[in-house]
């Protein structure tokens, strides 16, 4: 049985931390902690700076994966898709206004040229608990 993306969103807390990993230029993959920010009408926005390996990656590569683990270890939220960029003004102010305190301190606005406004598209999201068969997500 599908799980439902209510059911499956109560397993991804707003701000957690967890590991996205993207294709560097060599065909490797290349894997790091970020701040996962919210999802709305299943896109998963997340924010970073045009000058991370992350960034340069994904423009170059826009299929990636984000891991959050609950820390006790009880569940396991998985979410693969294609990243996108928030590049029209109006779209950016809106999401600049839902995003972490940790974000707005280092890039200070929202036309910070280093800001980058991205979201995973056509997300496959699956949910594992403890080290159990991931049940997938009805998104």
């Amino acid at each position: 049985k599908m799980m439902t993306k209510e059911e499956f969103m109560k397993h991804l807390p707003v701000d957690a931390y967890g590991i996205m990993a993207t294709v560097r230029d060599d065909g490797m993959p290349e894997a790091r902690c970020i701040e996962f920010q919210f999802e709305e009408n299943g896109k998963f926005y997340f924010a970073t700076a045009s000058d991370k390996e992350i960034y340069s990656q994904l423009v170059h590569h826009p299929q990636t994966a984000y891991t959050y683990m609950e820390p006790s270890g009880k569940t396991t939220a998985r979410i693969t898709g294609i990243m996108k960029f928030v590049e029209d003004e109006a779209e950016r102010k809106r999401i600049w206004d839902r995003l972490d305190n940790i974000v707005h301190k280092i890039h200070k606005t929202v036309d910070s040229p280093t800001l980058v406004l991205m979201y995973m598209d056509e997300c496959t999201c699956k949910l594992a608990y403890g080290l159990g068969k991931p049940r997938l997500v009805d998104m």
